[in-house]
């Protein structure tokens, strides 16, 4: 039987797949059941940059309430930090619940005081942190260089806030990812997740208003992924995680041939039930027994753009061939 363990962010995990952040990682008892099903490590959901910020201005409004009243007021309050602490209480349990690596989830755009509480997060016994950059960026000021170092700034106040793994989790929409994946590295980042997904609003047509709109990935948007961690294996140090779109055995497996340390599951567990991560993981194992692979390691990286014989498929030449070929 081929080995399935892997090694991701330097933590050791027995199969390459992950409960990806999402509605299904707010509960305990949805972590057990992906671990009973094969999971090798989870994502916890996102905390989000709002939230902790919102809890720190509540703080900060009764600390000055109490002290128009008193002048000795703020010394009723423990020099401590307060956060989110249901979130921090989740950590905890799935710490104490589970064998495989928790990995907290903070999703933000811009730094702040907010990223203190990444300490918080690694003393409540989290493995490793994930840091979702999700911003929309309408202003025509703001450039690209502009977004770029706004990133980088978080990235680099989270890690020097804390000494376990950091994983960034990017959208495709850089003009040259490439390039901004070796800043991140030198940022410190210990891997790279592709992609996540941005929400599209729609309009209410009844309301004049735009509307808030929650779709599940589709097979299709694995394309991304698989074309940019092929053509970024061997190029970055980070490890590589694939994100959006992965519904079974085979796409999980390109993704794996393409570079991918792991693969994060999501809507596909949403639309077949957790239980269905154990059916890729055994049809995974089949695949690769069948190729006479005898571990994950063996395929990683086989179909990246280092190693294919024709490395310009990644690039333009495909858009080219594929173009010509069907007279568009």
């Amino acid at each position: 039987m081929a080995d399935l363990a892997t090694e991701y962010l330097g933590l050791k995990l027995p199969t390459p797949l992950v409960l990806a952040s999402s509605a299904l990682s707010n509960r305990v008892d949805n972590l057990e059941m992906a671990e009973g099903h094969g999971a090798g490590a989870v994502v916890l959901r996102s905390l989000f940059e709002e939230q902790i910020e919102a809890a720190n201005t509540a703080l900060e409004e009764e600390l000055s309430r109490g002290a128009e009243s008193s002048p000795e007021a703020r010394t009723y309050f423990p020099p401590q930090r307060v956060g989110p602490h249901e979130y921090l209480s989740l950590v905890e349990r799935a710490k104490k619940a589970l064998e495989i690596p928790v990995i907290a989830s903070v999703n933000c755009s811009a730094p702040g005081s907010w990223t203190d509480y990444a300490r918080d997060i690694e003393q409540a016994g989290a493995d490793a942190l994930e840091v979702n950059l999700y911003a929309v960026e309408a202003d025509p000021a703001v450039s690209s260089a502009d977004v770029e170092t706004r990133y980088l700034e978080i990235v680099q106040a989270v890690r020097a806030a804390v000494r376990i793994p950091i994983a960034v989790k990017l959208s495709p929409y850089f003009t040259s990812l490439a390039h901004f994946a070796a800043r991140l590295d030198a940022a410190g980042a210990n891997g790279l997740v592709l992609f996540n997904r941005f929400m599209q609003p729609d309009i209410s047509l009844e309301k004049l208003a735009a509307a808030p709109s929650m779709t599940l990935s589709a097979p299709a948007e694995a394309l991304v992924p698989l074309r940019w961690i092929a053509l970024l294996y061997g190029r970055v140090k980070a490890d590589l995680a694939a994100s959006t779109g992965v519904y079974d055995a085979p796409g999980e497996e390109l993704l794996q041939d393409a570079g991918a340390k792991v693969v994060q599951l999501a809507s596909t567990l949403v639309k077949n039930g957790i239980p269905h991560m154990g059916k890729i993981l055994a049809s995974v194992e089949d695949w690769l027994d069948k190729r006479g692979l005898g571990s994950v390691e063996a395929a990683r990286g086989t179909v990246s753009q280092r190693a294919v014989q024709d490395a310009g498929a990644f690039e333009r030449a495909q858009y080219v061939h594929l173009i010509l070929s069907q007279n568009i």
